[in-house]
């Protein structure tokens, strides 16, 4: 397994090497305790259920990028359709992942500031 070291390491390349690093049974694991995690939360609603709920997307995200990015490797000297799909289903993780992140931080923002700003 290769990895490429960045000179500006910034979250991304972080992530993408742990996933790199991560065995195949972990990864697999992420995505189901992601998804587990993110339905339960979304059925049960306790109280900051978003936040927690975003955090088993990324989760979810984090696995499916690292699965994805595997196959790619493997199947780097064919070009079929399959390599297009994975990394199609590689770049959707990236933005589900961004944006669970991105809600997360919203939503915990909004919490925070409360009735702030009326």
């Amino acid at each position: 397994m290769t990895t490429t070291s960045h000179t500006s390491e910034d979250l991304f390349h972080a992530l993408a090497t742990r996933a790199r690093a991560t065995s195949d049974g972990r990864l697999v694991l992420a995505v189901i305790c992601g998804l587990a995690a993110t339905i339960g939360i979304a059925i049960w609603r306790p109280f900051g259920w978003m936040v927690i709920g975003s955090a088993g997307v990324c989760a979810a995200a984090f696995g499916a990028w690292g699965i994805a990015d595997r196959e790619v490797a493997e199947r780097e000297s064919s070009h079929g359709s399959s390599v297009v799909v994975l990394r199609v289903v590689r770049a959707c993780s990236v933005i589900v992942g961004t944006c669970a992140v991105i809600l997360a931080v919203l939503v915990m923002l909004g919490g925070a500031l409360g009735t702030w700003i009326s």
